[in-house]
């Protein structure tokens, strides 16, 4: 088999020459919420980064921009009256995605130990479908990442894309022959994880419309003001649908991850296993998408999303 932990820790790979990676070098995968203050130089911090925390970083930012010395000095002077607020309240959109990643995650900290237990060789299925899997959380974030930024089609390309491997995987694991693996596209697999997760052509169905700039899709970023056409790029309304799309999502990786687990019955009595377990039986995504239905009644496609849900759900 392999290591998982020599490819999926945070940290940059090896790859490429000095020159390219001095060229090309990786960011953060962190996004943050907002900048600190108006100043030139952006830093990024979140809400709910201690209030004191944020002050000071502002006050550091404006140091440098007055040409001050004195971060105390700043400090007193510009933002003794500014107040940041103290631990806001937890938002909706932050505890959706955590809840979402860690099913990703404890996913695939579930896999990782199966290979030890069962008595064979894994199959050529099982090991790059693993490997395939072991992405999912990664890709996962970016989705949200372009989510929280309120990029509706950006978000809902990589969503596809996640769901193509989820389908893929599910093709490909009971396989040993190299060649059907190969020559299986991710594309042709997703009737196969129809039958097993009822949720999934639906929203496939859903997400490729709006990939591939279907007009019942892409006509929602026309708006007008004052006598103009424009064209939205994010809003709170793309920010809310794709919420309700990566949680439907969430909902097709928890179906496919209860599939392949339940054939390692080794797993059974592990406590990454009962993590799991505990986790994905807590996780009700019809709830979810409710809740953000009652935000905004007007969204047609979040009642979409909805409904996918609820009639998988109703017949699941």
């Amino acid at each position: 088999m392999f290591e998982f932990d020599d490819i999926t820790r945070e940290k940059e790979a090896p790859v490429g020459s000095e020159q390219l990676r001095a060229a090309f070098p990786v960011f953060m995968q962190k996004d943050f919420e907002s900048s600190v203050n108006n100043a030139a130089y952006k830093v990024g911090v979140d809400k709910n980064y201690p209030a004191d925390l944020r002050k000071m970083i502002s006050a550091a930012v404006l140091t440098y921009q007055l040409n001050n010395k004195s971060i105390d000095y700043v400090l007193r002077t510009y933002l003794k009256d500014k107040d940041y607020e103290e631990k806001p309240a937890e938002r909706l959109d932050r505890a959706y995605q955590r809840a979402c990643i860690a099913q990703a995650s404890l996913f695939q900290n579930v896999l990782k130990q199966y290979p030890e237990l069962i008595q064979r060789e894994p199959r050529v299925g099982e090991w790059i479908g693993d490997l395939t899997l072991m992405r999912i959380s990664y890709s996962l974030q970016r989705a949200f990442g372009e989510a929280n930024r309120g990029a509706l089609f950006e978000s809902a390309a990589i969503a596809r894309m996640i769901l193509e491997q989820l389908a893929w995987t599910v093709a490909v694991r009971d396989s040993d022959d190299p060649l059907k693996v190969q020559k299986l596209p991710a594309t042709k697999s997703i009737g196969l994880l129809s039958a097993k997760s009822p949720v999934a052509g639906r929203l496939y169905g859903w997400m490729s419309d709006h990939a591939h700039w279907d007009y019942e899709a892409h006509y929602k970023v026309i708006t007008s003001k004052n006598g103009f056409s424009g064209a939205w790029f994010f809003n709170h309304q793309f920010k809310a649908i794709a919420y309700a799309m990566l949680i439907a999502l969430t909902v097709i990786l928890t179906q496919v991850a209860h599939y392949i687990l339940q054939e390692y019955r080794e797993l059974q009595e592990t406590s990454e296993f009962k993590l799991w377990n505990d986790q994905s039986g807590g996780f009700d995504g019809v709830a979810m998408i409710e809740k953000i239905y009652d935000l905004d009644k007007d969204s047609l496609d979040i009642l979409t999303i909805l409904n996918i849900v609820k009639v998988a759900a109703n017949h699941g």
